[in-house]
């Protein structure tokens, strides 16, 4: 491999290895351009079929929508827990949802086809990577979620979705408060060379 090709793996790697679920950010705002970026990358994501299965839902910082996906969580807890959530409780989960950065809603679509509808939730998957990388680049930090904001009932209904989908993660993109230094097992002890 020639110096330059090096140089560009060394860089990619460098990138992998810096990405982090991030949870904690620093009050600065994201703008649209950086987001654009970020989905850009995205759907160049590979995937099988070219069916372009992702469809992502950006919730900005200010928008109205958040008190919708707050009460959202409130009630799934409610009903989940049988118990009422106090206004101390309620409150913090309103402030987690209105101070947080850029969030997007990542979906990937359904089809009639089981084997499809895999292929299509691998290549979002994907997808996701490649905005975490970006935006890694960006010096940005990108939390990925699976928890209570992807499970909220009428999440479909509040975020106007009118295609048959399956939530893949909400991302909530910005600029970390802290990036913490993680470790692998070797490839090795986690490969069988046949």
């Amino acid at each position: 491999m020639n110096g330059n090709l090096m140089q560009k793996t060394e860089e990619i790697l460098k990138i992998i290895k810096a990405r982090r679920n991030t949870k904690n950010f620093i009050d600065k705002e994201i703008n649209d351009s950086q987001i654009e970026t970020i989905l850009d990358s995205a759907i160049w994501a590979p995937n099988h079929r070219n069916t372009e299965p992702w469809r992502f839902f950006i919730i900005e910082r200010h928008s109205k929508i958040r008190e919708k996906i707050a009460e959202g969580i409130i009630d799934l807890q409610e009903n989940t827990s049988q118990s009422q959530l106090n206004k101390s409780q309620k409150d913090k989960i309103l402030e987690q949802i209105i101070s947080s950065p850029s969030l997007i809603f990542v979906y990937s679509l359904v089809d009639s086809n089981d084997e499809i509808t895999e292929e299509n939730y691998g290549a979002v998957c994907c997808a996701i990577q490649n905005m975490q990388l970006t935006a890694t680049t960006m010096g940005l930090g990108v939390g990925w979620s699976t928890g209570k904001i992807t499970k909220i009932n009428s999440l479909d209904q509040i975020l106007g979705i009118n295609e048959s989908l399956k939530i893949v993660g909400v991302l909530t993109i910005g600029y970390p408060h802290t990036s913490l230094e993680k470790t692998r097992k070797s490839f090795k002890s986690l490969s069988t060379w046949l």
